[in-house]
């Protein structure tokens, strides 16, 4: 569940420019969730991290 909300919500982001200018001036993964959980979605810094890494 968690890759499907990580590639949902980064599907919105590119959608969203006021989302993808708050994602990018995100401190670190944890604020990052933090906005994905304000919008809706639901998943953890280390899944976000593994994500990232590919």
């Amino acid at each position: 569940m968690s890759k499907a909300q990580l590639t949902a919500f980064f599907a919105k982001v590119d959608l969203d420019p006021a989302l993808k200018l708050q994602v990018e001036a995100a401190a670190d993964p944890t604020a990052v969730v933090a906005i994905a959980q304000a919008a809706g979605f639901h998943f953890s810094a280390a899944s976000l991290s593994r994500h990232l890494r590919g």
